[in-house]
Formats: structure tokens, sequence, C-alpha cells
């Protein structure tokens, strides 16, 4: 008997894990996941409202520990012109060949309204799950995003509006959920591989 259940727990263990691992150790969805922003995803012709040939760089994001010792929490998105995106946290400048390799960093889709950005990327929350991050293309260019899960006041979404207003938010509370300032940062020898996911 003891048998029985030592074996039903991994069985149980192992089926519960839905997301795949790649080689650069990097969370990636099964094979037969479908994003649901993928048929509506973004089909860029022009770089006006996201631009392709940048990464948008954040630095020092650990808003919660505002101290030396936690500084250098950085990351970064490089979008293409499919509607697909990477995400990769840092603890130092980004690297080129990083940037390049569409191995490296989660993965997602995104969608654009105005200039409103609706990011959908999956990740290894709940044994593999997308998550979706909201913002807005400043008038610099740089990409804004709130620092909180648009699903979790029951909300499926924000408009541009209720995104400013919650970026624009000044209170005691708001201010340990600062948005996230990804700012355009142009890399010598960015190429183009096609993303994989």
């Amino acid at each position: 008997m003891k048998k029985f259940f030592g074996l039903s727990f991994i069985v149980l263990f192992i089926s519960c894990s839905h997301y795949l691992v790649n080689n650069e150790g990097f969370v990636r969805p099964p094979k037969n996941y479908r994003f649901s922003y993928q048929k509506k995803s973004a089909k860029l012709i022009d770089n006006k409202i996201i631009d392709t040939t940048v990464i948008y760089y954040l630095s020092n994001s650990n808003y919660y520990r505002n101290t030396d010792e936690y500084k250098n929490d950085d990351g970064y998105i490089r979008f293409y012109a499919n509607g697909k995106f990477k995400m990769q946290g840092l603890k130092a400048e980004p690297k080129i060949e990083d940037v390049n390799n569409v191995n490296y960093g989660i993965v997602g889709y995104f969608k654009i309204k105005g200039n409103v950005i609706k990011l959908q990327l999956y990740t290894d929350i709940n044994a593999g799950s997308d998550q979706l991050e909201f913002g807005i293309i400043d008038d610099k260019g740089d990409l804004i995003l709130l620092n909180e899960n648009p699903r979790t006041d029951f909300g499926l979404g924000y408009s541009e509006e209720m995104i400013k207003e919650k970026i624009n938010e000044v209170s005691v509370f708001r201010q340990n959920l600062n948005p996230k300032i990804y700012k355009k940062l142009k890399m010598d020898g960015m190429i183009y591989t096609p993303p994989n996911w």
C-alpha cells in the first residue's frame, strides 16, 4: 500500500507540471498551449508605437526594497513585429547575445489599441499559466506597465484613461506600487531571429 501511495504521489506531482524548461533554463509553454492573445496579437508594419529595433529596459525595478542591497533588479522586453515578445530579468546590464537569443527570457504575445499595450506572458505560476500586464506607451515612446495584474480586482482590463489614472494616483499605499517604466534602449548588434513559441 505504501508503494501505491508513493507511486501515486509521484505521478500526481509530475502531472501537475504543465510547463517546459528549455536548455537555457527558461520556462516555456507546452507544445499544445494556446495563448488567448495569439490570434488577436499585434501585427506591426512600422515602429511608430512599438519599436522592434530596440529593447525596452527597466532599471532598478525593485520598488519594495529601495536600498543599495537590492539595486540592479533590472529587466528588458524585446518585441517582435508578429505580436510576440520576450521578457528577461537581469542583475547587470543587458548583453547583446542574450537579447538576440530567442531561448532566453519568458515569452508571450501582446496586443495594442491606441497607446494601450496588453501583455500575456507564460510563467510557472500554478504549474504553468499565463499572466497579464497592462500599460501604455507614453509620449516619449517609453513603456509604462502597471505593477498589478488586471485580473486581481475582477476586471478584465483597463482603458487608456483608467491606466493613466492608476499611474498618476498618489497615495501612501500606491507609492509601493509604482509603475514599471521601461525606457527604449538601442543596442548595437541586434539581429532578428524568428521567435520559436
